[in-house]
């Protein structure tokens, strides 16, 4: 299973079960209504815990959290840091 999918699983199963939710990496998760704030702040908690990384609050950006892509993107910086 791949980062962004490991993602999308989660977000369908645990933060937004009850919607129709397609895998499209693209997809403005916020925009479109997927997530909402708190729902946000989940995620980024369990990406914390699950790939063993801290989300600086500067990072805290709609351009690292938008879409799965993005997300992805985000995880090989911070753990290529870490």
């Amino acid at each position: 299973m791949t980062t962004q999918q490991r993602i999308f699983e989660y977000i369908r199963t645990k933060l937004n079960p009850s919607s129709q939710l397609q895998f499209d990496p693209t997809q403005n998760l916020m925009g479109d209504g997927i997530l909402d704030s708190l729902a946000m702040m989940d995620l980024i908690v369990w990406l914390e815990q699950t790939f063993s990384i801290t989300v600086d609050t500067d990072d805290l950006v709609p351009e690292n959290f938008a879409t799965l892509d993005a997300m992805t993107n985000y995880l090989a910086k911070a753990c290529s840091v870490a």
